[in-house]
């Protein structure tokens, strides 16, 4: 009579088990590879928004700088064709100075993100709150920033110092940024701000709130009782990649 070889339960867990790991094993090179695809898929769509941002600013600072030189050549005409005490001319010399200045203020908006230096916004504010009499107080960490974070985060310590001297009398203000967890937060703070009146909107903090959300991030502010102003800005510290 033939000998029938009995497979054991023992004998079947083996290959089971390796299957298994196999199993599991793929599915985690799978997961990491889908992880990786999302985070290029991320990085395209962000170098292209950043591409077209500049290819706007480019636009812009063209078609704009055109009009201002032309305005600019014809006010200096009727700065030179006027009579030396006509009333017109020193009109016409302001008129000539604005054109400049504005030239100059559109070259500077339409620089390139990375253009703006969070190192000098801070100095600078530092600067001009002192020069108002109001006590700034500045912490910043030295963690390594994504350059359009730090560029953001210049433009609202910017936007931050126009709005405490617009509308407060502050006599102290605070910046402060932190990373902690991959996320950059700032926070500026002061006080002399009247806690009846409910701050508004606007298109700046819009704009803020925008620039932000360009970077997965967020913008709020906050206002005490006791007249204390806070606007807290949140972004991942790689602008979008809060791994």
């Amino acid at each position: 009579m033939p000998h029938i070889a009995l497979v054991t339960p023992l004998a079947l867990l083996a290959p089971l088990a390796l299957l298994g790991t196999l199993l599991i094993a793929g599915l985690v090179v799978l997961v990491m590879r889908l992880r990786r695809l999302r985070v290029m898929q991320a990085e395209a769509a962000r170098q292209a928004a950043a591409e077209a941002r500049e290819q706007f600013g480019r636009d812009v600072h063209d078609l704009v700088s055109s009009r201002l030189w032309l305005a600019s050549l014809r006010s200096e005409l009727a700065y030179r064709l006027a009579d030396d005490d006509s009333p017109l001319r020193p009109a016409l010399a302001d008129v000539v100075q604005s054109i400049r200045q504005a030239s100059a203020d559109i070259r500077n908006v339409t620089r390139s993100f990375r253009d703006v230096s969070l190192a000098s916004e801070l100095a600078n504010a530092r600067a001009v709150l002192h020069a108002y009499g109001t006590d700034c107080k500045v912490e910043a960490t030295e963690a390594e920033l994504g350059d359009e974070v730090s560029a953001v985060l210049a433009i609202m310590v910017r936007e931050a110092m126009t709005n405490v001297l617009r509308h407060s009398r502050a006599t102290l203000c605070t910046i402060e940024i932190v990373v902690r967890g991959g996320v950059a937060t700032l926070t500026v703070a002061n006080d002399g701000v009247d806690p009846s009146v409910r701050p508004g909107d606007g298109t700046g903090l819009d704009n803020l709130r925008n620039r932000a959300a360009a970077l997965d991030g967020t913008v709020g502010t906050v206002l005490d009782p006791d007249g204390w102003f806070r606007l807290i800005a949140e972004i991942p510290r790689r602008g979008g990649d809060r791994r």
